[in-house]
């Protein structure tokens, strides 16, 4: 069957209309790859009129949401919690070939996946994120009615996840070296000084807490990337040692759970919004158990760069919490 001059063109048209978003989104992003994660997939949702585009990685608890931008009317609901039930597994499954659903309501395949029949999920996008010759995430578009995807729409997804796996990989090699500095830091620091570890709990304490956030909040404001905080408190009785020596365990690689004074417990985490907060103090709570718990963020807007006011807003959530009895408060900056 022939094509004709005019489809022809027209889908030169679109394809040239999305290599001159990627190159305006490229210029655009050089300096800050926040840029290229925020606006790329935004760009996404907006080119392909899909509900949302989000980027997932593989961590030491599973699949995690990292990234995302939703249309209008679209939510993150259900996915954010469970990406896992999504099509991300097949796609982690076969790193080389990109997935394309354009109805998994009627194929057969996929009509009975979790992420039709609980995400409501019907047409699907994704690729896998590559770092050398390993996948360790995914970039991927989903919609709640059905869709065809043509190539150029799969070659834009495809381009915009190697953009964004290259720069994933420059970003863990730089997070190496700061590591690799703060661990020095800390180093030079135990030796000037070796109580910054509570006896009593085995886990940081306040006086970590001075050098850790010297260089976190820097690396934070520079990245634009907000900061959730948690308070609570639990005595320590039998086992409540062990049950915090899981907790850190169980942590992502960048939190941090600080014992502030006797019996009480500050969380910090890094480039977290109150949503993802909210998911990994569920997780805390099933190590923990549940108690009385303020929460709150610090933003990176240059109004408290030494999280002085943060901590005055977690603590006043905390109180409000144990005077409430909830397991959960928020207070939110203003502004």
């Amino acid at each position: 069957m022939s094509v004709s001059p005019a489809k022809v063109a027209k889908r030169r048209s679109a394809k040239a209309d999305h290599l001159a978003a990627l190159a305006d989104l490229l210029n655009a992003s050089r300096a800050n790859p926040v840029h290229l994660f925020e606006h790329g997939l935004a760009l996404l949702v907006d080119r392909l009129g899909v509900d949302r585009a989000m980027l997932t990685r593989v961590t030491g608890l599973g699949y995690e949401v990292f990234w995302w931008a939703v249309g209008n009317g679209a939510t993150m609901a259900g996915v954010f919690e469970a990406p896992e039930q999504g099509f991300c597994p097949w796609v982690m499954a076969h790193p080389d070939r990109p997935l394309t659903i354009r109805d998994a309501a009627s194929e057969a395949r996929w009509h009975k996946s979790p992420a039709w029949t609980a995400l409501g999920i019907r047409a699907y996008a994704g690729v896998a994120l590559k770092i050398g010759d390993q996948a360790v995430g995914t970039l991927c578009v989903q919609h709640h009615a059905t869709r065809t995807f043509d190539h150029g729409e799969v070659a834009l997804i495809r381009a915009m996840g190697d953009l964004m796996a290259r720069t994933l990989e420059s970003e863990n090699l730089k997070q190496e070296l700061r590591s690799a500095l703060e661990a020095l830091e800390l180093s030079s620091a135990i030796v000037e000084d070796s109580a910054l570890q509570s006896p009593r709990s085995g886990l940081p304490n306040r006086h970590y807490l001075d050098i850790w956030r010297r260089a976190s909040l820097f690396m934070a404001r520079r990245r634009q990337e907000p900061m959730a905080l948690a308070l609570w408190s639990q005595p320590m009785v039998a086992g409540t040692k062990g049950r915090l020596g899981a907790a850190v365990a169980h942590l992502r690689g960048e939190d941090l759970i600080i014992e502030l004074s006797a019996d009480q417990y500050l969380l910090l985490m890094p480039h977290t919004n109150e949503a993802g907060a909210e998911v990994l103090l569920k997780r805390l709570h099933e190590t923990l158990g549940h108690h009385p718990t303020g929460a709150t963020l610090w933003l990176p807007d240059g109004k408290d760069m030494t999280l002085k006011s943060a901590l005055t807003r977690v603590g006043k959530a905390f109180t409000d919490a144990c005077r409430e009895g909830s397991a959960l408060v928020w207070i939110r900056p203003k502004g």
